[in-house]
């Protein structure tokens, strides 16, 4: 059998997780299925929306699969796709062992790190929250322990001051596809050795929290705009005022000072604990995004002097 003829299984859900699956698709690969999460009911009119990767692989006619749980109920429609392999990129949900048991191959995971550093939910958010200079991309065969398999291949990519995160997860989704494809070829053939991780220098890039996304003013300027690159697009940084919600997409840091929280220049340049930072980017609750100055002209309320207080 050749390797092109093995069956694939690939475990997905948002659209940077798309490239490596359509490289993989396009390169002549079987694909005998795809999971990824069920459709979730999304903005007023409640309309079931799907995921990107589940639009496309319908596109293709490509069987879909969409589990509500990853158990023992779903286990024998995985077993009977017969898969050689599964690939895992971003897919949002732990695979039990009883799953990771049965392909012949195991199951590979794309992760957003070089492992062992950053294991976990946001590994992308949280190297650019820590100012990281490098991050990159981990090819692993998955264990039941999470991000703890051993190491297949990685790449190092750096991480630019002027990045976000869609900025950086888009260059690991492009990178992967080149290195996914190089793996599987000398996997197949065994002859890529298995490289076990180094336990003692884990870090951990716990899911992002709601908390965490609201911006505590008195905070340097520094923390507050890594924080906004960080979890951009998702899910983005925030702040209330006077009832309602608005989203900060992009920010600049600058010096000027004053009291924590309070607007000190009419180009939206608001004080922190240290420094300032001007908004460049926002999103009011239910509203398009828009720049600083457009965004001025329509809101009034947002002078200099006032608080940005809940």
């Amino acid at each position: 059998m050749s390797n092109k003829n093995k069956k694939i299984v690939f475990f997905g859900t948002p659209d940077f997780s798309l490239p490596p699956l359509k490289t993989l698709y396009l390169g002549g690969y079987e694909i005998v299925g795809i999971y990824t999460q069920e459709p979730k009911k999304k903005s007023r009119g409640m309309k079931m929306i799907k995921t990107p990767v589940h639009d496309w692989a319908e596109t293709q006619l490509l069987p879909v699969f969409t589990p509500k749980l990853i158990d023992s109920n779903s286990l024998e429609e995985f077993r009977n796709l017969k898969p050689d392999i599964a690939i895992l990129f971003a897919f949002g949900k732990i695979i039990p062992q009883s799953w990771l048991d049965i392909p012949l191959f195991g199951f590979i995971n794309i992760h957003a790190s070089l492992l062992p550093a950053w294991r976990g939910a946001a590994p992308v958010q949280r190297a650019i929250e820590n100012n990281d200079s490098k991050t990159g991309i981990t090819i692993m065969k998955m264990n039941h322990k999470l991000d703890e398999g051993p190491i297949l291949k990685t790449k190092e990519i750096e991480i630019k001051p002027s990045m976000n995160g869609k900025d950086l997860i888009d260059i690991i989704s492009t990178d992967s596809c080149s290195l996914l494809y190089q793996v599987l070829k000398d996997y197949f053939k065994g002859l890529i050795p298995l490289v076990e991780q180094d336990a003692t220098q884990a870090s951990y890039a716990n899911k992002i929290k709601k908390h965490e996304c609201e911006i505590n003013w008195s905070l340097s300027s520094y923390t507050i705009n890594q924080k906004i690159k960080a979890f951009y697009p998702y899910p983005s940084m925030w702040f209330k005022f006077e009832g309602k919600r608005y989203k900060v997409l992009k920010a600049k840091i600058r010096d000027d000072k004053g009291e924590p929280g309070t607007i000190i220049s009419d180009e939206l340049t608001i004080a922190c604990g240290e420094g300032s930072i001007q908004i460049e980017e926002i999103q009011a609750e239910g509203k398009s995004r828009s720049n600083a100055k457009e965004f001025l002209l329509g809101y009034k309320n947002f002078f200099i002097g006032k608080k940005i207080i809940a």
